[in-house]
């Protein structure tokens, strides 16, 4: 049995996620149970059956528990996991999403995951509903005019992101639904990808000194901010494309600490918030770009740039109807405290 393991052809060259088995022509054969030959079920099927019809429907679940079965596994294991083809299954792998940073956390511990070569969990369609919380030390929810409190705060069905590089990746903006809130702190690297988050207890998101990217995401119904971000000890950065924020206490926060928080929207929408589309508070530059970027139908000012180093810069042509129909200002500045809202040609 374990020599069959052995015959197996794999190398440093394999193609990720290729079958590693040479091709060869199959031939069909009756196989007869006999209880006297012992592992018939290992042994009997060619190579050629394990590799490319077998193993690919076992998931890192199903693998990792096949380990223990016998050794024959075990190389299917470590090809798979060395070469990072096996994706995290939320209903698969794990019962629920709250169950994904335990499986991350043990992982991570034993190989390193990139920014080019992340941990992937796959949220299916449906809806994932989040019943962790998060002990916010900072306490900040600058815009909602919260007053500080001594006690770390806790944040209600938030999710705490504790390992770097990870790549959350749904079905679409329509078919995969958090309902709940992410919290990134001190975190590098980490994406979401295609779905909607939806938080009636707090904010859509958390991040405190990480680097963050959203790709096809909507943020929506959240009772406070869809974005609440900011850098204490180390600078804090998002980057975002075709994003809609709406329908929230208001679209992005940022700018509380000393550090700086950096933001790039690539065709964006902020809309219909309660109060600001974008408030830009110190130290935080913000850069919009595309022509498909907006900010209309709040209930306060659209842009609001107030504290010391807050920087709008929109890189399109001052003609182009950036923000637009709010219910205060379309483009306010406290100029007192250095704000500024500025056009750039590229």
């Amino acid at each position: 049995m374990d020599n069959k393991s052995s015959t197996s052809s794999r190398s440093p060259g394999d193609v990720q996620g290729q079958p590693v088995a040479k091709k060869s022509r199959l031939v069909l054969k009756t196989i007869i149970y006999d209880e006297s030959i012992p592992n018939q079920w290992l042994d009997e099927p060619p190579l050629e059956i394990w590799d490319h019809h077998i193993i690919p429907l076992l998931g890192l679940r199903d693998l990792a528990l096949s380990r223990p079965v016998c050794t024959f596994f075990e190389a299917y294991w470590q090809d798979k996991f060395t070469n990072n083809v096996l994706p995290l299954r939320v209903g698969n792998d794990v019962a629920t999403i709250d169950d994904v940073m335990g499986v991350v956390e043990i992982l991570s511990s034993r190989r390193e995951y990139t920014k080019s070569n992340p941990f992937v969990v796959l949220l299916g369609k449906g809806e994932h509903e989040i019943r962790s919380s998060f002990e916010d030390e900072h306490d900040v929810d600058c815009r909602n005019y919260e007053v500080y409190a001594e006690e770390p705060t806790t944040r209600l069905l938030t999710l705490s992101i504790t390992c770097n590089s990870i790549t959350f990746l749904g079905q679409g903006k329509e078919e995969t639904i958090i309902k709940g809130a992410f919290a990134i702190e001190e975190q590098q690297n980490i994406m979401f990808k295609k779905m909607t988050l939806t938080n009636s207890s707090g904010a859509g998101m958390y991040i405190y000194d990480a680097e963050v990217e959203l790709n096809d995401v909507v943020v929506k119904n959240c009772v406070k901010y869809a974005l609440n971000m900011n850098a204490f000890n180390n600078s804090t950065t998002l980057v975002a494309r075709r994003c809609e924020f709406k329908e929230c206490q208001g679209g992005m926060s940022s700018g509380e600490g000393s550090e700086i928080t950096t933001v790039h929207f690539h065709d964006c929408t902020f809309h219909a918030h309660k109060v600001y589309g974008l408030f830009v508070d110190q130290r935080s530059i913000v850069h919009l770009y595309g022509e498909s970027t907006a900010v209309h139908s709040n209930g306060h000012d659209g842009i609001f740039a107030q504290g010391y180093e807050a920087k709008v810069l929109i890189h399109l042509p001052s003609h182009h109807n950036t923000s637009y129909n709010n219910g205060g200002e379309d483009r306010r500045t406290d100029l007192d405290e250095d704000g500024t809202i500025t056009n750039v040609e590229d």
